[in-house]
């Protein structure tokens, strides 16, 4: 083949190839679709930014994690453990294992974060699943959060609902 011809026809296939693949954004396609709200000491609060329903498959469990920033970047997470794998309706309270926990961060790297993760400092949680899959989760929860330094500041959770995508961890 003459020189002429094929260099147009690499430019061509090239050209062809990079027009036909689908640029990802790991960003959009990293993201769940609906909702996560709560009411936060009253406040009510909406996760407005990289809201996010991860499934994740661990040896023994799978974990829930529903979580994402508020438009004043407030961030909200919650964790729900199912064992043996077995994504099923109930409700998951927070454990002696600090299983089924939920946080709440004033903004990210803040100081001033609190989390129902610990049930001998007075920290509790409920969360009240009312389907799940591996491609979708609908709940409800509440629980009293403790601040991470100071025992003795706590914020409560009323009022809290998600119905997310979920995207499957491995």
């Amino acid at each position: 083949m003459k020189t002429r011809y094929f260099l147009p026809a690499i430019g061509l296939i090239a050209a062809l190839c990079f027009t036909a693949c689908e640029k990802k954004d790991p960003f959009k396609d990293n993201k769940s679709e609906g909702y996560l709200t709560l009411k936060l000491d009253g406040q009510e609060l909406t996760v407005t930014k990289q809201l996010t329903g991860s499934l994740h498959d661990t040896a023994a469990n799978a974990m829930l994690v529903v979580s994402g920033m508020t438009s004043d970047n407030q961030l909200v997470t919650v964790n729900i453990l199912f064992p043996d794998k077995q994504l099923k309706p109930g409700t998951y309270n927070l454990d002696l294992n600090g299983f089924n926990s939920l946080g709440w961060m004033k903004t990210l790297g803040s100081s001033e974060s609190y989390a129902a993760d610990d049930l001998t400092i007075g920290a509790s949680s409920s969360i009240k699943i009312e389907s799940v899959s591996e491609t979708a989760a609908k709940g409800t929860f509440s629980g009293v959060l403790i601040h991470d330094v100071d025992e003795t500041k706590k914020k409560t959770i009323t009022e809290g609902k998600f119905d997310v995508t979920v995207l499957k961890m491995y």
